[in-house]
């Protein structure tokens, strides 16, 4: 590299693969923009931080990768259907929760992501799937060290979910596959304090500490992924 040269300038003659980067930590979306922003060949066009602005934002710019967190509000697996119906040459790139979930894995194929990388190996793992996506590649990173990749009881699974009520399950399912809750509010026909209430009762029946909770017992609990389609396209 010439000095004063900087790491990320586009090699001449060639285009750079254009980054969008959906991610809603104020911090790993920095340090990603800086991992890819450090490429020569490629460039980050957009950062997104509210998850119901991504497939919006995907349909302008049309990049080439998005880098999706699964967990963001609004965003979600809905998101990943709605990016291959918007912008048929995105390719999205999902950074798992966990590496433990085979379940998150397949669902994240079976709606159109090509790539699976998890948070703790971002750094040094994005650059390479990035450009493996864009060459038509998938590419799937889960280190498991040995371990099984599925989980957890399904018995136990039932009787948490047994502690639900029916519009609890309802905002369970319809939040963690990605709605925001606006539109919960007004698939199910009551006020956004309702539906937030909802939420806080069954986070606090479940124990969840977070929206990363939330998305992963629902994908263990069976709610999302292969075969279950989008929650809101039937009658409440």
């Amino acid at each position: 590299m010439r000095e004063g040269e900087k790491v990320g300038s586009a090699v001449p003659g060639i285009s750079p693969i254009r980054v969008l980067i959906a991610q809603d930590n104020p911090s790993l979306r920095k340090n990603l923009v800086g991992v890819i922003e450090s490429q020569r060949d490629m460039t980050v066009v957009a950062e997104v931080e509210d998850g119901a602005e991504v497939v919006a934002t995907v349909e302008v710019l049309q990049p080439d990768v998005v880098v999706l967190d699964p967990t963001m509000g609004g965003a979600g697996l809905r998101a990943l259907e709605q990016i291959a119906e918007k912008s048929a040459a995105t390719r999205s790139v999902v950074l798992a929760l966990d590496d433990s979930n085979l379940k998150l894995l397949r669902s994240v194929l079976a709606f159109g992501g090509l790539g699976y990388v998890v948070h703790a190996l971002a750094h040094a793992e994005l650059i390479a799937v990035i450009r493996k996506v864009v060459a038509g590649r998938s590419y799937i990173e889960v280190p498991t060290g040995g371990l099984p990749l599925e989980q957890g009881s399904g018995v136990a699974l039932e009787e948490e979910l047994a502690k639900l009520s029916r519009r609890e399950s309802q905002v369970l399912e319809a939040v963690a596959y990605g709605y925001t809750n606006r539109e919960v509010a007004d698939w199910l026909g009551i006020s956004v304090k309702s539906v937030e209430t909802y939420r806080f009762r069954l986070s606090e029946k479940l124990s969840f500490s977070s929206r990363a909770d939330l998305v992963r017992f629902a994908l263990e609990a069976g709610l999302l992924g292969i075969g279950r389609g989008d929650p809101l396209a039937v009658d409440p």
